[in-house]
């Protein structure tokens, strides 16, 4: 794979030596990485592709039927025949910790990608205790906003847990429901680019490029939140005019990055900090 015309501007020979793991969707973003230089993915999803999925995934009519992971390994290995490969198609929140570790361990970058709470959550708990930078890439309801969250350690000090505490107390209530119905390719694939500059600003961080000096120049701001429709808001408060003004070209499509802190109260950040290894508590695995 012939990658000199973007080594002006990426860290190629880092990308080929890093192994990324991509959990439960970002199918389209996995192919991008593996387009950027990435040596290594591993995918973990254990879905079968759905009549619906190619409107809204990177699978065409001729997948249904096939498990997402094998539809989306070959074409990686399309794109690059030397790619090094792995496929999981088993439920991440269920993974026993040896194989957890003989599967993720090599990892260097988490991207996490579904629609359900407990994968997310499990993410948060095994970034933390492997010491692991990840992200989680999420659409709000009706695709009106995305979301994109990064934890790199030693440089943001709130945890995924920090960040989406209400979640967590939603979904402990069973109140929690899947946000992303009405996102379109369109939106995801607009969150997905962000997030696949910040995988590669994280991959490559500290070389002389604009990828290699995104994630010092972001620090703790690691909430980054990215407005699609142009009448977006939060709770009847426009966030990003708060942020950006209330200028006409304050339209649609952009992002804000939102500095966030850690929360002292955050169960996981207190394992952390504590050097305690329980065991994951149940309600976040099932």
């Amino acid at each position: 794979m012939n990658l000199d015309r973007i080594r002006s501007s990426v860290d190629v020979d880092t990308l080929q030596r890093s192994h990324v793991t991509v959990v439960g969707g970002a199918f389209g973003l996995a192919r991008d990485l593996v387009r950027t230089g990435v040596g290594a993915i591993t995918l973990v999803d254990f879905g079968v592709v759905k009549p619906q999925n190619p409107a809204r995934q990177d699978f065409g009519a001729h997948d249904v039927g096939a498990r997402k992971v094998d539809a989306t390994g070959r074409d990686l290995l399309q794109i690059n025949p030397d790619l090094e490969l792995d496929l999981v198609a088993e439920d991440f929140c269920t993974i026993p910790r040896d194989s957890f570790d003989a599967h993720f361990g090599a990892t260097d970058l988490f991207v996490l990608a579904p629609d359900q709470h407990p994968p997310n959550a499990r993410g948060n708990l095994e970034v933390l205790r492997l010491g692991k930078p990840a992200i989680w890439i999420g659409l709000y309801k009706g695709a009106r906003a995305g979301e994109i969250i990064f934890h790199v350690p030693d440089v943001t000090p709130a945890c995924y847990r920090c960040i989406t505490g209400t979640r967590y107390a939603s979904f402990d209530a069973g109140t929690a429901a899947p946000e992303s119905d009405g996102g379109t390719i369109l939106d995801l694939r607009l969150v997905d680019a962000i997030a696949g500059q910040l995988a590669v600003g994280i991959l490559t961080r500290g070389a002389d490029n604009r990828f290699g000096k995104l994630v010092d120049a972001l620090g703790s701001r690691n909430l980054l939140q990215i407005k699609i429709a142009h009448d977006y808001t939060l709770n009847e408060r426009d966030i990003f005019a708060e942020q950006l003004g209330t200028r006409s070209s304050n339209f649609s499509f952009s992002t804000i990055a939102m500095e966030m802190q850690r929360d002292p109260k955050c169960p996981d950040c207190a394992r952390l900090h504590t050097h305690s290894h329980e065991e994951h508590p149940q309600t976040l695995l099932h």
